[in-house]
């Protein structure tokens, strides 16, 4: 069974400066070890406050290396870019010198781009040292949504591949995710999340795996410890 360490907090500003100083540590402690860190990026609005907080940080972040979890396959520059997110919060003031490889190739399908974005995570540090993913009230983390044959793909750790193309239903905007395999190629996950529902449903995923809420894969491992962070 998972190790889990749940931090219950009182108010989001006393959790975002928790988590800021113990994404530190871990990353402390990879340069330490191989002179270089390497970290998975959460992307949404939730960890916009800490990603500032962390930019402002002086930190050996010349050794750093970031990726992201998942992404939208849109380009860089789009509203809706995790990418663009990250260098817009994280990846400047004294951050500005830490290395980002983005998800998004420069080819319009997924499906083929898939293939060049897999080439470039080559250069991404494993494994990482942290992998800071939130999780949505229907249970997805990263891009791996319940019910797609694509994220039984990306679930599946005999998969080899570090990332999957997610094609949604029609109108929506396809993804790249993270394999869970890559995902759990960590030293430690931080699980971020607020609200009432989704700790309903994390309760929920705490007691059997089941597809149809992908975190609970997290949860019923045993290689990777996980923090969970976690405020009203």
């Amino acid at each position: 069974m998972t190790k889990l360490n749940a931090y219950i907090f009182n108010d989001r500003e006393e959790l975002f400066q928790q988590l800021e100083l113990d994404i530190l540590e871990k990353l402390r402690e990879g340069i330490s070890a191989r002179g270089k860190a390497s970290m998975l990026l959460s992307g949404g609005t939730t960890p916009g406050p800490l990603y500032e907080k962390l930019s402002k940080r002086n930190f050996d972040w010349d050794k750093v290396w970031f990726s992201l979890t998942d992404e939208r396959w849109v380009d860089q520059d789009h509203p809706q870019s995790n990418e663009k997110l990250i260098r817009d919060t994280l990846v400047k003031n004294e951050a500005k010198v830490a290395r980002l490889i983005g998800l998004k190739s420069a080819e319009d399908d997924v499906l083929v781009g898939q293939d060049a974005t897999e080439i470039k995570l080559y250069e991404f540090p494993l494994p990482s040292d942290v992998v800071l993913l939130g999780m949505g009230e229907d249970g997805h983390i990263a891009s791996l949504f319940p019910g797609l044959k694509d994220t039984k793909t990306a679930m599946d750790l005999s998969n080899k591949k570090l990332c999957q193309a997610i094609v949604r239903e029609a109108g929506e905007i396809p993804r790249i995710s993270m394999t869970l395999r890559a995902i759990l190629d960590t030293k430690h996950i931080f699980l971020l999340f607020f609200g009432a529902k989704k700790k309903e449903v994390f309760e929920r995923a705490r007691k059997i795996k089941n597809p149809i809420l992908p975190v609970s894969f997290l949860l019923h491992q045993d290689s990777v410890p996980i923090s969970l962070y976690f405020a009203d």
